[in-house]
Protein backbone atom coordinates (compact mmCIF):
# COMPACT_ATOMS: atom_id res chain seq x y z
CA UNK A 1 0.00 0.00 0.00
CA UNK A 2 2.88 2.25 0.83
CA UNK A 3 4.64 1.28 -2.29
CA UNK A 4 1.58 1.60 -4.56
CA UNK A 5 0.97 5.44 -2.48
CA UNK A 6 4.20 6.89 -3.28
CA UNK A 7 4.07 6.09 -6.92
CA UNK A 8 0.89 8.10 -7.18
CA UNK A 9 2.30 10.80 -5.36
CA UNK A 10 5.58 10.77 -7.36
CA UNK A 11 3.46 10.60 -10.56
CA UNK A 12 0.78 13.13 -9.77
CA UNK A 13 4.04 15.53 -8.76
CA UNK A 14 6.10 15.25 -11.65
CA UNK A 15 2.99 15.79 -14.07
CA UNK A 16 1.73 18.83 -11.84
CA UNK A 17 5.53 19.67 -12.37
CA UNK A 18 5.68 18.97 -16.10
CA UNK A 19 2.13 20.89 -16.91
CA UNK A 20 3.85 24.22 -14.97
CA UNK A 21 6.43 24.36 -17.01
CA UNK A 22 4.98 23.77 -20.61
CA UNK A 23 2.57 26.39 -19.39
CA UNK A 24 5.45 28.55 -18.46
CA UNK A 25 6.60 27.95 -21.46
CA UNK A 26 3.91 28.83 -23.77
CA UNK A 27 3.74 32.67 -21.74
CA UNK A 28 7.37 33.13 -22.35
CA UNK A 29 6.86 32.52 -26.27
CA UNK A 30 3.56 34.99 -25.81
CA UNK A 31 5.65 37.77 -23.98
CA UNK A 32 8.53 37.10 -26.72
CA UNK A 33 5.95 37.39 -29.52
CA UNK A 34 4.53 40.73 -28.07
CA UNK A 35 7.60 42.36 -27.14
CA UNK A 36 8.99 42.26 -30.63
CA UNK A 37 5.65 42.22 -32.73
CA UNK A 38 5.41 45.94 -31.00
CA UNK A 39 8.82 47.37 -32.19
CA UNK A 40 8.59 45.69 -35.57
CA UNK A 41 5.48 47.84 -36.27
CA UNK A 42 6.66 50.88 -34.73
CA UNK A 43 10.06 50.90 -36.93
CA UNK A 44 10.84 54.12 -38.75
CA UNK A 45 9.68 57.06 -37.49
CA UNK A 46 11.13 59.42 -40.57
CA UNK A 47 14.69 58.55 -40.82
CA UNK A 48 17.16 60.99 -41.87
CA UNK A 49 18.09 60.24 -45.36
CA UNK A 50 22.14 58.73 -45.93
CA UNK A 51 24.58 59.72 -45.84
CA UNK A 52 23.76 61.08 -42.40
CA UNK A 53 24.88 59.56 -39.03
CA UNK A 54 22.68 56.62 -38.07
CA UNK A 55 20.15 56.71 -34.86
CA UNK A 56 22.43 55.40 -32.29
CA UNK A 57 25.81 56.79 -33.40
CA UNK A 58 28.16 55.28 -35.68
CA UNK A 59 28.28 52.51 -33.43
CA UNK A 60 25.05 51.66 -33.65
CA UNK A 61 23.50 48.53 -34.37
CA UNK A 62 20.75 49.58 -36.57
CA UNK A 63 23.88 51.34 -38.87
CA UNK A 64 24.47 49.35 -42.42
CA UNK A 65 26.55 49.79 -45.42
CA UNK A 66 30.03 49.48 -45.95
CA UNK A 67 31.09 52.50 -43.55
CA UNK A 68 28.46 51.97 -41.26
CA UNK A 69 27.15 55.62 -41.64
CA UNK A 70 23.45 54.42 -42.97
CA UNK A 71 20.24 54.02 -41.02
CA UNK A 72 17.83 51.60 -41.27
CA UNK A 73 14.45 51.09 -39.80
CA UNK A 74 14.78 47.43 -39.87
CA UNK A 75 17.81 45.99 -39.83
CA UNK A 76 17.96 42.18 -40.70
CA UNK A 77 21.06 39.80 -39.59
CA UNK A 78 20.59 36.48 -40.77
CA UNK A 79 22.90 34.42 -38.69
CA UNK A 80 24.56 32.21 -41.64
CA UNK A 81 27.90 31.88 -41.96
CA UNK A 82 27.71 30.65 -45.40
CA UNK A 83 26.51 33.20 -47.69
CA UNK A 84 25.88 33.51 -50.00
CA UNK A 85 23.01 31.68 -50.94
CA UNK A 86 23.98 28.17 -51.53
CA UNK A 87 23.85 27.24 -47.66
CA UNK A 88 20.41 25.70 -46.78
CA UNK A 89 20.61 26.23 -43.00
CA UNK A 90 21.84 29.05 -40.54
CA UNK A 91 24.06 28.42 -38.11
CA UNK A 92 22.18 29.44 -35.27
CA UNK A 93 19.55 32.02 -34.58
CA UNK A 94 19.00 35.34 -36.53
CA UNK A 95 19.35 38.93 -35.04
CA UNK A 96 17.35 41.85 -35.69
CA UNK A 97 18.05 45.80 -35.49
CA UNK A 98 14.98 48.24 -35.56
CA UNK A 99 14.98 52.28 -34.91
CA UNK A 100 11.73 52.61 -32.36
CA UNK A 101 10.94 55.60 -29.85
CA UNK A 102 12.69 55.42 -26.74
CA UNK A 103 9.66 55.07 -23.66
CA UNK A 104 9.07 57.44 -21.24
CA UNK A 105 9.71 56.11 -17.76
CA UNK A 106 8.64 59.13 -16.15
CA UNK A 107 5.65 59.48 -18.34
CA UNK A 108 4.22 55.68 -17.31
CA UNK A 109 6.04 54.14 -20.11
CA UNK A 110 4.61 56.22 -22.65
CA UNK A 111 6.64 56.91 -25.91
CA UNK A 112 7.75 60.66 -26.08
CA UNK A 113 7.69 63.88 -24.62
CA UNK A 114 5.98 66.92 -25.83
CA UNK A 115 6.54 70.22 -27.35
CA UNK A 116 5.79 73.31 -24.93
CA UNK A 117 5.45 76.00 -27.88
CA UNK A 118 4.63 75.77 -31.37
CA UNK A 119 7.11 76.23 -34.07
CA UNK A 120 7.64 77.60 -36.16
CA UNK A 121 6.56 80.85 -33.79
CA UNK A 122 6.04 84.21 -35.85
CA UNK A 123 5.09 83.04 -38.88
CA UNK A 124 8.96 82.29 -39.48
CA UNK A 125 9.51 80.18 -42.35
CA UNK A 126 11.80 77.89 -40.53
CA UNK A 127 13.26 76.19 -37.17
CA UNK A 128 16.15 75.34 -35.61
CA UNK A 129 15.14 75.32 -32.21
CA UNK A 130 12.59 73.19 -29.90
CA UNK A 131 11.29 74.40 -26.41
CA UNK A 132 9.72 71.43 -24.52
CA UNK A 133 7.76 70.91 -21.13
CA UNK A 134 10.21 72.03 -17.68
CA UNK A 135 11.90 68.85 -17.47
CA UNK A 136 11.78 66.53 -20.81
CA UNK A 137 15.24 67.65 -21.98
CA UNK A 138 16.91 66.73 -18.59
CA UNK A 139 14.80 63.00 -18.81
CA UNK A 140 16.05 62.43 -22.38
CA UNK A 141 19.20 63.33 -21.44
CA UNK A 142 19.00 60.62 -18.83
CA UNK A 143 17.61 58.26 -21.07
CA UNK A 144 20.93 58.42 -23.83
CA UNK A 145 20.28 61.23 -25.90
CA UNK A 146 23.89 63.19 -25.72
CA UNK A 147 24.56 66.56 -27.55
CA UNK A 148 26.64 65.30 -30.93
CA UNK A 149 26.25 61.36 -30.40
CA UNK A 150 23.89 61.19 -33.45
CA UNK A 151 20.82 61.09 -31.15
CA UNK A 152 17.81 61.68 -33.28
CA UNK A 153 13.88 63.15 -32.22
CA UNK A 154 11.23 62.91 -34.50
CA UNK A 155 8.43 65.74 -33.89
CA UNK A 156 5.14 63.89 -34.17
CA UNK A 157 7.13 61.20 -36.18
CA UNK A 158 6.52 63.48 -38.92
CA UNK A 159 10.38 64.96 -38.98
CA UNK A 160 13.48 63.07 -37.78
CA UNK A 161 16.64 65.59 -36.82
CA UNK A 162 19.98 65.25 -35.26
CA UNK A 163 20.31 66.58 -31.83
CA UNK A 164 23.04 69.76 -31.65
CA UNK A 165 22.94 70.61 -28.47
CA UNK A 166 20.60 71.15 -25.41
CA UNK A 167 20.17 72.86 -22.27
CA UNK A 168 17.25 74.11 -20.33
CA UNK A 169 14.21 73.18 -22.05
CA UNK A 170 15.39 73.76 -25.40
CA UNK A 171 16.67 71.49 -28.03
CA UNK A 172 18.59 72.64 -30.71
CA UNK A 173 18.13 70.59 -34.20
CA UNK A 174 21.38 69.94 -36.47
CA UNK A 175 18.99 70.90 -39.59
CA UNK A 176 16.69 73.55 -40.07
CA UNK A 177 12.81 72.94 -40.86
CA UNK A 178 11.15 75.17 -43.56
CA UNK A 179 7.41 75.60 -43.89
CA UNK A 180 4.70 74.71 -44.63
CA UNK A 181 5.66 72.24 -42.22
CA UNK A 182 4.74 73.35 -38.50
CA UNK A 183 3.58 71.68 -34.98
CA UNK A 184 1.52 73.20 -32.32
CA UNK A 185 2.07 73.05 -28.65
CA UNK A 186 1.78 69.29 -27.25
CA UNK A 187 2.94 67.41 -30.25
CA UNK A 188 4.72 64.79 -29.30
CA UNK A 189 8.78 64.42 -29.16
CA UNK A 190 9.95 60.94 -29.84
CA UNK A 191 13.73 60.48 -28.67
CA UNK A 192 15.09 57.78 -31.28
CA UNK A 193 16.90 54.73 -30.41
CA UNK A 194 18.11 51.77 -31.86
CA UNK A 195 17.12 47.89 -30.48
CA UNK A 196 18.91 44.74 -31.09
CA UNK A 197 16.59 41.31 -30.36
CA UNK A 198 18.86 38.37 -30.52
CA UNK A 199 19.20 34.90 -28.04
CA UNK A 200 22.23 34.95 -25.95
CA UNK A 201 23.18 31.84 -23.25
CA UNK A 202 24.74 31.43 -20.18
CA UNK A 203 23.95 32.63 -16.78
CA UNK A 204 26.20 36.02 -17.17
CA UNK A 205 23.51 36.63 -20.17
CA UNK A 206 20.51 35.64 -18.95
CA UNK A 207 18.60 35.36 -15.58
CA UNK A 208 19.62 31.26 -15.60
CA UNK A 209 21.81 29.39 -17.42
CA UNK A 210 19.63 30.08 -20.64
CA UNK A 211 19.27 30.25 -23.66
CA UNK A 212 17.43 33.76 -23.27
CA UNK A 213 15.79 36.68 -25.46
CA UNK A 214 17.88 40.00 -24.78
CA UNK A 215 17.59 43.36 -26.18
CA UNK A 216 20.10 46.10 -26.77
CA UNK A 217 19.26 49.85 -26.35
CA UNK A 218 21.80 52.12 -28.21
CA UNK A 219 20.63 55.62 -28.33
CA UNK A 220 23.72 57.63 -28.80
CA UNK A 221 27.34 57.49 -27.62
CA UNK A 222 26.01 56.53 -24.00
CA UNK A 223 27.11 53.02 -22.88
CA UNK A 224 24.83 50.71 -24.87
CA UNK A 225 21.90 48.54 -22.15
CA UNK A 226 21.17 44.73 -22.67
CA UNK A 227 18.37 43.62 -20.68
CA UNK A 228 17.28 39.77 -20.47
CA UNK A 229 14.06 40.08 -21.32
CA UNK A 230 12.38 35.98 -21.76
CA UNK A 231 13.74 33.18 -20.24
CA UNK A 232 13.98 30.18 -22.55
CA UNK A 233 13.56 31.52 -26.09
CA UNK A 234 16.49 29.31 -27.77
CA UNK A 235 15.79 29.90 -31.65
CA UNK A 236 14.65 33.09 -33.41
CA UNK A 237 14.46 33.20 -37.38
CA UNK A 238 13.03 35.98 -39.37
CA UNK A 239 11.87 36.16 -43.51
CA UNK A 240 11.06 39.81 -44.78
CA UNK A 241 8.15 40.34 -48.08
CA UNK A 242 9.47 43.33 -49.86
CA UNK A 243 8.54 45.40 -52.34
CA UNK A 244 11.59 46.48 -55.13
CA UNK A 245 13.97 44.64 -53.41
CA UNK A 246 14.11 42.57 -56.52
CA UNK A 247 15.38 44.24 -59.76
CA UNK A 248 14.15 41.78 -62.15
CA UNK A 249 10.57 42.17 -60.98
CA UNK A 250 9.14 46.16 -62.14
CA UNK A 251 12.93 46.99 -62.56
CA UNK A 252 13.13 46.69 -58.88
CA UNK A 253 10.69 50.09 -58.62
CA UNK A 254 8.07 49.67 -55.71
CA UNK A 255 4.38 49.50 -56.72
CA UNK A 256 2.46 48.66 -53.76
CA UNK A 257 2.39 45.12 -54.39
CA UNK A 258 4.52 42.18 -52.68
CA UNK A 259 7.71 40.85 -54.82
CA UNK A 260 6.28 38.25 -56.85
CA UNK A 261 9.60 36.02 -56.36
CA UNK A 262 8.26 32.54 -57.72
CA UNK A 263 5.98 34.46 -60.05
CA UNK A 264 2.86 32.48 -59.60
CA UNK A 265 0.80 36.24 -59.24
CA UNK A 266 0.04 34.96 -55.57
CA UNK A 267 1.55 36.42 -52.67
CA UNK A 268 2.64 32.94 -50.61
CA UNK A 269 4.84 31.91 -47.99
CA UNK A 270 7.57 31.96 -51.19
CA UNK A 271 7.32 35.00 -51.50
CA UNK A 272 9.05 35.84 -47.63
CA UNK A 273 12.59 36.00 -48.32
CA UNK A 274 15.70 34.40 -45.71
CA UNK A 275 19.28 33.97 -46.18
CA UNK A 276 19.80 37.25 -47.64
CA UNK A 277 22.46 40.00 -47.09
CA UNK A 278 19.97 43.32 -46.35
CA UNK A 279 21.93 46.41 -47.36
CA UNK A 280 22.05 49.15 -49.68
CA UNK A 281 22.08 48.74 -53.27
CA UNK A 282 21.06 45.21 -53.01
CA UNK A 283 18.50 44.07 -50.52
CA UNK A 284 18.22 47.03 -49.68
CA UNK A 285 16.04 47.10 -45.96
CA UNK A 286 13.86 50.16 -46.58
CA UNK A 287 12.07 47.78 -49.37
CA UNK A 288 10.79 45.48 -46.42
CA UNK A 289 6.73 45.39 -45.61
CA UNK A 290 6.06 42.29 -43.94
CA UNK A 291 8.41 39.97 -40.95
CA UNK A 292 7.49 36.82 -40.48
CA UNK A 293 8.88 36.61 -36.68
CA UNK A 294 9.30 32.06 -35.76
CA UNK A 295 10.25 31.35 -32.08
CA UNK A 296 11.13 28.73 -30.38
CA UNK A 297 11.26 28.45 -26.63
CA UNK A 298 11.90 25.54 -24.29
CA UNK A 299 11.43 24.93 -20.77
CA UNK A 300 13.98 26.32 -18.46
CA UNK A 301 14.42 23.07 -16.62
CA UNK A 302 14.96 18.98 -18.08
CA UNK A 303 11.74 17.72 -17.68
CA UNK A 304 11.62 14.82 -15.38
CA UNK A 305 8.79 13.05 -16.76
CA UNK A 306 6.02 11.40 -15.01
CA UNK A 307 7.01 8.23 -13.81
CA UNK A 308 9.79 7.02 -11.24
CA UNK A 309 12.91 7.52 -13.06
CA UNK A 310 14.67 10.77 -13.01
CA UNK A 311 14.31 11.43 -16.42
CA UNK A 312 11.64 10.62 -19.31
CA UNK A 313 13.62 10.32 -22.38
CA UNK A 314 13.10 11.73 -26.05
CA UNK A 315 10.99 14.45 -25.65
CA UNK A 316 11.41 16.26 -29.02
CA UNK A 317 12.94 15.69 -32.02
CA UNK A 318 15.28 18.64 -33.66
CA UNK A 319 12.48 21.65 -34.66
CA UNK A 320 13.20 22.90 -38.11
CA UNK A 321 12.51 27.10 -38.23
CA UNK A 322 12.51 28.48 -41.43
CA UNK A 323 16.50 27.81 -42.50
CA UNK A 324 17.64 26.71 -39.31
CA UNK A 325 17.56 22.92 -38.44
CA UNK A 326 19.45 22.82 -34.95
CA UNK A 327 21.55 19.47 -35.57
CA UNK A 328 23.51 20.56 -37.85
CA UNK A 329 24.52 23.30 -35.53
CA UNK A 330 28.21 22.88 -34.18
CA UNK A 331 28.27 21.25 -30.73
CA UNK A 332 24.28 19.58 -31.25
CA UNK A 333 24.13 17.00 -28.65
CA UNK A 334 20.90 15.01 -29.36
CA UNK A 335 20.55 13.58 -25.52
CA UNK A 336 20.72 17.57 -24.47
CA UNK A 337 18.44 18.82 -27.09
CA UNK A 338 15.59 16.03 -26.81
CA UNK A 339 15.30 16.06 -22.86
CA UNK A 340 13.40 19.38 -23.18
CA UNK A 341 9.86 20.28 -24.21
CA UNK A 342 9.23 22.67 -26.78
CA UNK A 343 6.85 25.77 -27.89
CA UNK A 344 6.58 27.23 -31.52
CA UNK A 345 5.23 30.50 -32.09
CA UNK A 346 4.95 32.03 -35.85
CA UNK A 347 3.41 35.68 -36.20
CA UNK A 348 3.39 37.80 -39.38
CA UNK A 349 3.60 41.80 -39.09
CA UNK A 350 2.99 44.88 -41.00
CA UNK A 351 6.25 47.34 -40.93
CA UNK A 352 3.59 49.80 -40.36
CA UNK A 353 5.94 52.91 -39.91
CA UNK A 354 8.80 52.39 -42.56
CA UNK A 355 9.34 55.39 -45.37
Amino acid sequence: IVVAGYTVLTTTNKATISNERAVGTQQNIRVAMELIARDIKQAGFGLPMAPNTPVGGTAGNCATGATGTTAAAIRPVDNNSAIPLNAVNDTGADTISLVVPRTNPTNGGIPGWVLASAVPSGGAGSFTTITLTATAVTEMQNEGMQNGSGAYVSLGGVVTVPVTSSTGATITLGNPTYAPINFSAGTQVYLLQCVTYQVATGAANCDSAGPCLTRTVDSGTAPTITTSLVDGVEDLQFAYACDGCNGTINSGIPNGVIDDFNGNNTFDVADFQTNRVWAFGTFDPATIRLAQINIVARQTAIDQGTGEGIQSGALSQPLQVSDHLPSNDAGYAAATYQSFRRRFLTRTVDTRNLQ
